[in-house]
C-alpha cells in the first residue's frame, strides 16, 4: 500500500523483550530515537547480564512480589511493588531509553530522568494520624511540583499501589478516600485538569507503603477515551464523593513513531461493572474495552499509517490466584493476548471485578517503500 508511512510491527515486549516462551531477551537497541521508551520483562535469571551491558540507559527496574523499599543505584531507579506474580520463572519490569540516564532524590521523591523523560517513585509510610485522602492529596502535590520544577512538566502515566483498596476505613472505603484526595490535587494544581489527566491504574496490594510511581515529559501526551465507557472522572457520585481523576489512555508522539500508554482497564461499560462473578466474561470484556481504545488510536492518530495491528506488552491484575489459570487461558486464545503478559495477583478499584489489565504499545514508523 502506497503512503507518507507504514507502520512497523510492534517493539514492545518482541525487539526488545522476553519471548512467550522464557527465551532469554535480546539487548536494547541503542540506536532508537533519544525520546524513545522501552518496557520489557527480563527473566530473573538473566538480569545481571541485561544490567550490565545497559546500566548507563536504565531509567527503572520493578521488583514485583519484593518487598524492599525502592532506591537508586548504577542500574536506574529499583523499586519493590508487593504484588505477587504468579507463574515461574520470575521477571523483573525494566524500563530503558536510548539516551543515557541520571538519578536524583528531591525531598522523597526519588527519579531516573533523561533529557526527554523522567520515572520517579514517590514513596510514603502510612499512619493512624493522617487519613488516606490526606496522604494522596500531598503526594500528588509534592510529585506536581517536582514535575513542574525539574523540566518534565507533562504527566504521561501514574501507577498507585497501596494496601487494603477495599476496605472501609472510617465508613468510606479506601480507594473512594484516595480518589476524593487525588480530585482535591488535581482541581487545586490545574484549572482544566480533565483535559490534562494521564493514564493511571490503581491497584491493591497485600501490604506495605503507599506508592505512586510516574511517568513525566517535556513534550505533552495526548489522553485518550474509550468510546464504551464513561470518562472516569465524569462517574455519578454512587462511585465516591470525587470520581477518579485519570484517563483511559494517553498516546505520546516520539520522533520515530508513538507510545500508547493504557491505564488500567476492566470489565466495566458506560459506567457499570458487567458479568459479575464470571471471571472468563469479565476478561473478555476487558479485552473488548481494550480494543476499542487500540480502534480509537488507528483511526485518530495513525491513519496515515494504514492501521495495521500489532502486539503490546500486557500487565494482568487477577484478584484471586486461583482465577490466574483461567484468565491466562483466555488471554492466551485472544489476539491481543499474543505478546508479553506478566500476571500479578492484587485488589481491583471495586470489588465486584476480578480481573484487570494495562499496557503498553511502542509504534515505530518507517517510510514505505
Amino acid at each position: 500500500m502506497d503512503s507518507q508511512f507504514s507502520q512497523k510491527k510492534i517493539e514492545a515486549g518482541f525487539a526488545i523483550g522476553v519471548s512467550s516462551n522464557g527465551d532469554q531477551p535480546p539487548a536494547l537497541s541503542l540506536s532508537l530515537s533519544p525520546d524513545a521508551i522501552m518496557v520489557r520483562y527480563v527473566p530473573v535469571s538473566s538480569s545481571s547480564q541485561v544490567f550490565d551491558f545497559e546500566a548507563p540507559h536504565i531509567l527503572a527496574v520493578i521488583n514485583h512480589g519484593g518487598r524492599h523499599s525502592e532506591s537508586v543505584n548504577e542500574n536506574g531507579l529499583n523499586i519493590d511493588v508487593n504484588l505477587p506474580q504468579v507463574f515461574r520463572p520470575g521477571v523483573l519490569e525494566v524500563w530503558s531509553s536510548a539516551a543515557p540516564v541520571l538519578c536524583e532524590q528531591v525531598h522523597g521523591i526519588k527519579s531516573a530522568f533523561t533529557d526527554e523523560t523522567v520515572f520517579g517513585c514517590l514513596e510514603v509510610q502510612e499512619s493512624s494520624e493522617t487519613a488516606l485522602e490526606d496522604m494522596a492529596r500531598l503526594a500528588y502535590e509534592q510529585i506536581f511540583e517536582y514535575c513542574a520544577q525539574s523540566g518534565f512538566p507533562h504527566l504521561l502515566r501514574m501507577w498507585n499501589y497501596f494496601p487494603h483498596i477495599n476496605r472501609d476505613q472510617s465508613g468510606l472505603e479506601r480507594y473512594k478516600r484516595f480518589c476524593m484526595g487525588r480530585h482535591q490535587a488535581f482541581s487545586t494544581y490545574y484549572k482544566d485538569f480533565a483535559s490534562m489527566l494521564p493514564a493511571a491504574s490503581a491497584v491493591g496490594t497485600q501490604d506495605g507503603p503507599f506508592q505512586v510511581l510516574f511517568l513525566a515529559g517535556k513534550q505533552s501526551g495526548k489522553p485518550l477515551e474509550n468510546p464504551r465507557q464513561i470518562s472516569a472522572y465524569e462517574y455519578p457520585p454512587m462511585y465516591g464523593p470525587e470520581s477518579p481523576s485519570f484517563s483511559r489512555a494517553t498516546f505520546h508522539r516520539t520522533a520515530n513513531g508513538g507510545q500508547l500508554f493504557l491505564a488500567g482497564t476492566a470489565s466495566i461499560v458506560g459506567h457499570a461493572t458487567q458479568h459479575k462473578g464470571d471471571l472468563a466474561k469479565q476478561t473478555l470484556e476487558t479485552l473488548s474495552n481494550i480494543a476499542a481504545v487500540l480502534h480509537r488510536v488507528r483511526h485518530e492518530e495513525l491513519e496515515s499509517c494504514g492501521g495495521q495491528s500489532a502486539e503490546g506488552l500486557l500487565k494482568v491484575f487477577v484478584r484471586n490466584q486461583e482465577d490466574m489459570g483461567e484468565v491466562k487461558k483466555v488471554l492466551e486464545a485472544h489476539d491481543l493476548g499474543r505478546g508479553p503478559i506478566l500476571y500479578l495477583q492484587g485488589e481491583m478499584c471495586r470489588k465486584e471485578l476480578l480481573v484487570e489489565i494495562e499496557g503498553i504499545w511502542n509504534l515505530e514508523f518507517i517510510p514505505s517503500r
